[in-house]
């Protein structure tokens, strides 16, 4: 006997069979999928649970917005033949932006979706690469954090007849817990990076693992590294606010990369000075000799910045180099601290840089530096008195 059932039922007996299938992928993403700590784990988890939920999955995108310097957002694509790619939209990028599925399904706050047959390509920017990449159908979500920010998720499918309207009902029961999951991640990433922008990596990884406790102090051995600008009063004088900052911003692009690209670590922006230290997780020698390249790397930056600036606009370096013991500590007064380093090494290193301005060096070591190289050559410049340091300094400049 022919089935008699109403259209009406068949779609409701669909939707409690995508609820059921989706229940299962609810579950894993608020339990399982929180405590996944890789996130290309995470996003390719998602993509096999959709799978084995019965959707025909071939291509999948997140994206989200964070609070970073050099980036407006970050997301994943999952393929199915390739697994996942990280990406970065970086800032700027509005017009990509304006031109993609994601704007109108963040201006309509309502999905947007169409089937490659019945589109053109000038509609959105993506749809050419669908086209090319043989998708058939494409689902974009936006999602809304709770402080108002966008992003969202994308499906596509190569199944001919595209996503039926069981697999749209299971992305519908899916929904709510794709935006709670993305939330939290959101939230704990800027935390992180957040953190690690404006206190150092380590500092950063240390106040999140629950050392906040003011007066705690970890003390370690390094190589210590102080840089500070030549001219910077002069040259600020006639600078306004926003020249100045553009004007730090070169001289820290000349200076930080050569630090972190050897494994150094940038705890303090003091002015226009700049606290690094290079860890001795080796050996001393290892973390002096990084430390070391990177000084020279900083001059020769600072030497092609000012072969590329007007006169007006040319800045000079003064570096010091000391190893010795510095100590992480939280300072400071009832709820508000400061995660910062001190010590004697510390201090040594900031008067070393005052004197290689006073002898027009741009870079000088303390003898405890030197030491710890025995191999390489050093002048000799005498003894010194540095202000706040007892006794005199042996200092030495590098001469090969």
């Amino acid at each position: 006997m022919p089935d008699m059932r109403s259209q009406a039922s068949v779609i409701e007996d669909t939707s409690k069979e995508a609820l059921e299938r989706a229940g299962k992928v609810q579950n894993w993403l608020l339990g399982e999928a929180r405590f996944i700590a890789d996130p290309d784990s995470a996003t390719a988890g998602f993509a096999h649970h959709l799978i084995d939920a019965g959707l025909p999955l071939d291509r999948m995108s997140s994206a989200m917005p964070t609070l970073h310097a050099v980036r407006r957002g970050l997301g994943r694509t999952w393929l199915r033949e390739s697994g996942v790619e990280a990406l970065d939209f970086p800032w700027g990028n509005e017009a990509v932006y304006e031109a993609s599925p994601y704007y109108e399904a963040h201006r309509t706050r309502q999905w947007v979706g169409f089937r490659l047959q019945d589109i053109e390509d000038e509609a959105y920017n993506i749809v050419p690469d669908l086209r090319a990449g043989g998708y058939s159908h494409y689902i974009c979500i936006p999602i809304f954090f709770r402080d108002g920010a966008e992003g969202g998720m994308t499906f596509a499918t190569r199944r001919p007849e595209g996503f039926s309207s069981s697999d749209l009902a299971l992305l519908r029961a899916v929904e709510p817990a794709i935006a709670i999951v993305l939330d939290l991640s959101r939230a704990w990433r800027l935390l992180q990076e957040t953190l690690r922008m404006y206190v150092g990596d380590e500092p950063h990884a240390r106040i999140l693992s629950g050392e906040v406790r003011r007066g705690e102090v970890l003390r370690i051995h390094s190589a210590i590294v102080f840089a500070d600008m030549r001219g910077f009063t002069a040259l600020s004088e006639t600078m306004s606010a926003e020249e100045t900052a553009a004007l730090l911003n070169r001289y820290f692009d000349c200076v930080v990369p050569p630090i972190e690209q050897r494994g150094g670590q940038i705890l303090k922006y003091i002015g226009d000075g700049v606290l690094a230290i290079h860890r001795d997780d080796d050996t001393e020698e290892a973390a002096c000799v990084a430390a070391l390249e990177a000084a020279r790397d900083i001059i020769a930056r600072v030497e092609q910045n000012r072969a590329d600036a007007p006169e007006t606009d040319r800045f000079g370096i003064k570096i010091a180099l000391h190893y010795g013991e510095v100590a992480y500590g939280n300072i400071g007064s009832g709820a508000r601290l400061d995660y910062t380093v001190i010590g004697s090494g510390v201090n040594m290193a900031s008067r070393l840089s005052d004197l290689a301005g006073h002898l027009d060096r741009p870079l000088l070591v303390s003898s405890d530096f030197a030491r710890m190289l025995p191999e390489r050559p050093f002048q000799d410049l005498g003894q010194h008195r540095l202000r706040g340091v007892a006794g005199l300094q042996s200092v030495f400049a590098p001469t090969d």
